[in-house]
Order: structure tokens, then C-alpha cells, then sequence
């Protein structure tokens, strides 16, 4: 049995719906799968005994090729049980409706150690052939996980055992399976869906799109050539990037990596710092006229001064005779120095990771 604990999160800036979302910019052909829409929090407790939550997933829209295959998921954790292992699971259903007649497809166990965003990479890939996916944790006692507290609370499913564990390769096995609207033989209401999402991607699909190091050349012609920065595919979903307030208004923060993969916990904010205080170009670069101090703070609103352990991606908007030779620069330090950042070229924007407060700025050759 579970039963469920309140608590509230501070509200950030995440407006913007998302079906499908994205942590990151990710490979040619890959979809993070999630049911959260909203950035409000509900945590519950797992009591009584270990207790699957598992959210399904409708693939037929996304256009995949089949067999498609899962490689992350994620769990969304405020307390977690160290040393007693976590299965993580993956169904696959011809059928939709109830999961009791899905196949399991894969699983792996982990042991989750902390709270924050838990992402588990499966040691193989998991071939997907059926048009929707179950995506699930079977989490020991004691166990808080984050769900979002808006959407169906029918796409969230939870089975468990009573006094014991089920097997996790026949899910008719549970005593008790349903969904978290209230409805036996559950009982709970979840008041939304669990914050659990999973990358999937076509088979064999794989050519980059991340921003990968190696394309940051360190000298000016190379950069001019165009050598310096990766082009978009067009598959990138901007649509999450949100703009500062103004004077931060040519930079955008991805509300996704905020809102998902640190579960509305930090909070991006910029100041627009005059030109003259920003530090020299990195060598043989030089910064354009914008210089913006990006800070991080934590959910009390204190500033976070050491790396995050996860990035946040943030656009610039360049100039259009700069858009094809700019890169993204992070000033951090003391002195603050600049360094390169690999870069995505997207429209007029370029877009990098950036896992730390300091100044931000795009410099071109010169």
C-alpha cells in the first residue's frame, strides 16, 4: 500500500507545455518521453511494501521507425533508500488500456543513492516493437518520489503486493494494479503523473546533434570556416527556450532542463553587465557588445557557486553578420576568463550547455 505526503515547491518560471520533452539537445531521431505539463510538485511516500509507479506512453504520433529502442529514464527523487536496489522496468503493450497484459522488454537495477533528477542508462539498449511503452521504478519502502501535480492521473499506474514482491515479468502477477485517479483497486489519487520520462530513438539512429567538444576550434580561421560551431538538424524543439526579462533579453534559458531534469529546484537569473567590465576574448576571439552574469540559485534563493551536476542550455541571439563564426563563452574564475563552449548554431541563435554561474557572451573571430 502507499500513501501519499504533500509538499510544496517553490513555483518557478516553466510556463510552456510539454508532451514530449527534452533535458538537452539530443541525437538525430531520440524523444524524451513525458506526461508532465506543469511545474507544481506532490511527494509521495512509499509504506507497507515495495510498489511499482510506472507511466505509459502513446508512440503512434511520434513517427518512429520500428523497433525503436529506450535507452534513459528518469526518476524525479526527493528521498531515496540507499542500498536497497531499485528495478527499473520497461513494457512494451500491442493494445493500450490496462498494462496487465504488457511484455516486459527490459530491466536493469540500480541503487539510488540521493534526491535530484535519477537517471538510469540501461547497460543495452531496449528494442521496442509495440505502440505503447510502460516505463516504471519498483521502489522500496521509505521511498519519496516527485509527481507533477497537473494531467491525467491515468497514465501513472502502480501494482505492488501485499507483504511481498510480485514478478516484475508478469505484471497480472500483482495483487493490486491500477491507476492513481482515485479508482480501485488502487484507491490513490495521484492529482497528476509521476515525474518519470525515458529516451527513446529510432533503430540505428545516432548521428550527433549534442554539442560535442571536438567541434570548438581553438584558432580564428578555422572558426571562420565555419569549423567552430555545429549547424541545427532541424529537429531541435526550441520551443522550450524562454526569454530573459529585459536588458537579458537577446538570452534564452531552456525551461525544461529547469523544470524536468531539476525538478523546478534552481532558478536562472541574468544581469545585464556593461561591456567594459567583461575580460578579454579567449585568444585570437573577441566579445561582441553584450556581457550578461548568469547566476543559479536554489529553491531557499540561495546563489549555487559550484558546478551543477547537470547543465542548463541557454541561446544567444548574434547579430546576423556574426551568426555563422560566433561561439558561446562562459567567464568564470577570479579573475573571470573566458572559455569556449562547444556551440549550436540554430536560426540566430547560439546555444550552448552551461553547468555553472558567470558571465555569459558570444565572441567572434578577431
Amino acid at each position: 500500500m502507499s500513501s501519499k505526503k504533500i509538499t510544496l515547491l517553490v513555483i518557478l518560471l516553466v510556463a510552456l507545455g510539454m508532451t514530449l520533452s527534452s533535458a538537452m539537445f539530443v541525437n538525430a531521431g531520440e524523444r524524451v518521453l513525458s506526461n508532465n505539463s506543469g511545474d507544481g510538485n506532490t511527494s509521495w511516500i512509499i509504506t507497507g511494501e515495495q510498489t511499482l509507479v510506472m507511466n505509459g506512453f502513446d508512440l503512434t504520433q511520434l513517427g518512429l521507425r520500428f523497433p525503436a529502442t529506450i535507452d534513459k529514464a528518469t526518476l524525479s527523487v526527493e528521498i531515496a533508500v540507499p542500498g536497497q536496489l531499485v528495478d527499473v522496468v520497461v513494457y512494451q503493450d500491442a493494445n493500450g488500456g490496462s498494462p496487465v497484459d504488457a511484455t516486459l522488454a527490459g530491466q536493469t537495477q540500480v541503487n539510488i543513492t540521493q534526491s535530484g533528477v535519477f537517471t538510469v542508462t540501461f547497460p543495452t539498449p531496449i528494442s521496442i516493437s509495440q505502440p505503447v511503452v510502460w516505463v516504471g521504478f519498483y521502489l522500496p519502502v521509505g521511498f519519496k518520489f516527485f509527481s507533477d501535480n497537473s494531467g491525467s492521473s491515468v497514465l501513472t499506474y502502480w501494482a505492488w503486493t501485499p507483504g511481498g514482491r510480485f514478478d516484475l515479468a508478469r505484471l497480472s502477477s500483482a495483487t493490486v494494479l491500477g491507476p492513481s485517479n482515485g479508482t480501485a483497486p488502487v484507491n490513490l489519487n495521484l492529482n497528476g503523473i509521476a515525474r518519470i520520462t525515458a529516451e527513446i530513438s529510432n533503430a540505428g539512429a545516432g548521428v550527433a546533434t549534442t554539442i560535442p567538444a571536438a567541434l570548438v576550434t581553438g584558432t580564428p580561421a578555422a572558426a571562420t570556416a565555419g569549423v567552430g560551431q555545429i549547424a541545427a538538424t532541424g529537429s531541435e524543439r526550441m520551443s522550450v527556450m524562454r526569454q530573459y526579462p529585459p536588458a537579458c533579453d537577446t538570452l534564452f534559458w531552456d525551461t525544461e532542463d529547469v523544470g524536468i531534469t531539476f525538478a523546478g529546484t534552481i532558478e536562472p537569473r541574468c544581469t545585464a553587465i556593461w561591456n567594459g567590465y567583461a575580460p578579454a576574448g579567449p585568444a585570437g576571439y573577441r566579445p561582441v557588445q553584450l556581457y550578461y552574469d548568469i547566476t543559479f540559485y536554489n529553491d531557499k534563493g540561495v546563489p549555487l557557486t559550484d558546478k551543477l551536476p547537470f547543465p542548463v542550455t541557454h541561446c544567444v541571439q548574434a547579430n546576423p553578420a556574426d551568426i555563422n563564426v560566433a561561439l558561446v563563452a562562459l567567464a568564470s574564475g577570479s579573475p573571470r576568463s573566458f572559455k569556449l563552449l562547444p556551440t549550436l548554431r540554430v536560426g540566430n541563435l547560439v546555444c550552448a550547455e552551461i553547468d555553472q554561474s558567470g558571465g555569459i557572451s558570444y565572441v567572434i573571430p578577431g
